[in-house]
């Protein structure tokens, strides 16, 4: 799963398409969705729009029939963590890639309970994508 269609989300969808690996990728546009989608083989990648479901993760567990996914990439960081780590199976990992919603404290979720519960992993990628040109 992955957060966003820019970028690291796209590098993302196509990593998880040449593994043989179903995306679901969230977005606030339709035609980033759409996009999205046409990456793959019909039926391929699953799509959420977090505007129209703001608990998101919420779908994302209805999308894995309530499994949860087996990895996040999550680019916003604090704002979004908890429900990155309520849409992810146990054993899961949670992979944080950005702060795109800032780094606020205050807002980082209790990471502790979840990752022991769910046997969860946790890491901070710092990585620097550039476009070939």
């Amino acid at each position: 799963m992955s957060s966003g269609t820019g970028g690291v989300s796209s590098f993302a969808l196509l990593i998880c398409l040449a593994a043989g690996i179903k995306p679901i990728i969230t977005s606030s546009s339709d035609k980033k969705l759409d996009l999205a989608k046409a990456a793959g083989e019909p039926g391929r990648v699953e799509t959420i729009n977090y505007r129209t479901f703001p608990r998101w993760e919420e779908e994302a567990l209805k999308l894995t029939n309530g499994r949860g996914v087996d990895v996040v990439v999550d680019n916003v960081g604090p704002s979004q963590a908890a429900q990155s780590l309520t849409a992810l199976a146990r054993r899961g990992v949670l992979s944080l890639v950005g702060f795109l919603g800032g780094f606020n404290v205050d807002q980082t979720p209790d990471m502790f309970s979840p990752a022991l519960q769910k046997s969860l992993t946790v890491r901070y990628v710092k990585c620097k994508i550039q476009a070939l040109t």
